[in-house]
């Protein structure tokens, strides 16, 4: 640039990036992985991941699809095969019946609700959001340029119907709803998701369901779908699925998607224009976990049982916290109100909150949570179970002689 021109001025970045708060247990997981390559040893309780390997005849099935060229392009809304195998398991397992073309093969689940909330949402709409919840929902629904309208839960971490449509105005466009739930592990009961389906059907407010957790259920808790307990929600609403928490495929990035014809056809639209096609290699492996995998997803569903049972145990037995017992997914999300305004005599520490807690743990005792304010639930932290009973012991115990020091 010539010394007379002027400098030049770029636009500011857009306000969605701006104001887009980062994800906070992806945060956390990178914080612990820099500690850990530091030589700090860490018990990591943070990662909504499993530690499983993925079924074999997953691997053998990218191998093959690899040797044999098949890593190409499809077409945007997924290859039908694959298609065609999650509408059958979705009836076979859930009770609703979609046309394999209402199904849409996404980039992992979390990017078919952005999608879909895309589709569904317009520039001054909002989007109930009962809480705590999963901290990507808001950020998403902002990223739909929508208004993420948070709805307490309360002290039984079950969203009210009264609560729904007290936050409910004519511009609300969804609802999202999320059983069994990250972060707290609860499984919505039947009745509850009946009547929420019912009043979201008499209001005109779609459902993204995210049923991402729906074969971990435990202690005889059965997960129900509300768009099979209220049929007409079919021809409103979206159902969310996925690869990632039954199969132990994470970083296949499979997420499946499925609604009306119509809303199909148009996430599908947006998805050819911002990727174009899912992975072809994931998609052949997704297809051979949901047609031979069935004893080793139900083999990993019995392990989580068994952590769970650990982790609530350790923390019936903590006096102050207060832990609803979790039925699903694997999360158990710890209320910690009563340590509010304590101190940690070693370290100086005041808690004032779930995070300050998770601070402390980190800092005094090697242990990585995750703080509940990234959840709407700032009283919490919540816990992963899906690591080792050998981690999940020793953490327990790490965690109530601090709860014990606190004065």
């Amino acid at each position: 640039m010539s010394p007379s021109q002027p400098p030049v001025t770029l636009l500011p970045f857009a306000e969605r990036a701006t104001s887009l708060a980062p994800s906070a247990t992806l945060a956390m997981t990178a914080r612990v992985k820099d500690l850990q390559a530091q030589g700090i040893e860490i018990l990591d309780l943070t990662a909504g991941e499993p530690d499983f390997s993925p079924p074999k005849c997953v691997e053998d099935a990218a191998i093959k699809a690899i040797h044999e060229g098949r890593g190409r392009y499809t077409a945007a809304a997924g290859m039908m095969e694959l298609r065609k195998a999650v509408a059958a398991q979705v009836e076979r397992e859930l009770g609703i019946s979609y046309d394999p073309k209402q199904i849409v093969i996404t980039n992992g689940a979390k990017i078919g609700i952005a999608q879909a909330l895309m589709v569904m949402v317009e520039s001054g709409d909002n989007v109930l959001v009962p809480t705590p919840c999963w901290t990507s929902y808001p950020e998403m629904v902002k990223l739909a340029e929508g208004e993420p309208r948070v709805v307490d839960c309360g002290a039984s971490l079950l969203p009210r119907v009264e609560d729904l449509e007290a936050a409910r105005d004519e511009r609300t466009a969804a609802l999202m709803l999320n059983s069994p739930c990250n972060p707290t592990g609860m499984v919505f009961p039947e009745q509850l998701l009946r009547e929420i389906g019912e009043w979201a059907a008499d209001k005109g407010v779609r459902i993204i369901s995210d049923e991402i957790y729906s074969t971990l259920t435990y202690g005889g808790a059965k997960h129900y779908s509300p768009l099979q307990l209220v049929p007409e929600l079919q021809d409103t609403s979206v159902w969310i699925g996925g690869m990632s928490k039954a199969y132990a495929m994470t970083g296949w990035r499979m997420g499946f998607l499925a609604g009306p014809m119509d809303l199909a056809k148009s996430i599908a639209k947006v998805q050819s224009q911002l990727a174009g096609s899912p992975n072809a290699i994931s998609m052949y492996a997704s297809l051979a976990a949901i047609e031979n995998a069935d004893v080793e997803r139900e083999e990993m569903r019995q392990a989580f049982e068994a952590r769970c049972k650990i982790v609530v145990d350790a923390l019936s037995e903590m006096p102050g916290v207060d832990c609803p017992n979790p039925s699903g997914a694997f999360y158990a999300f710890a209320g910690v109100r009563s340590f509010l305004g304590k101190t940690c005599p070693d370290t100086g520490r005041k808690v004032e909150s779930g995070d300050d807690l998770v601070e402390l743990l980190l800092e005094a005792d090697q242990v990585a949570t995750i703080g509940g304010s990234a959840f709407g639930a700032p009283e919490a932290f919540r816990i992963s179970f899906a690591t080792s009973e050998e981690v999940l012991r020793a953490c327990m115990k790490r965690i109530a002689a601090r709860l014990a020091k606190l004065t």
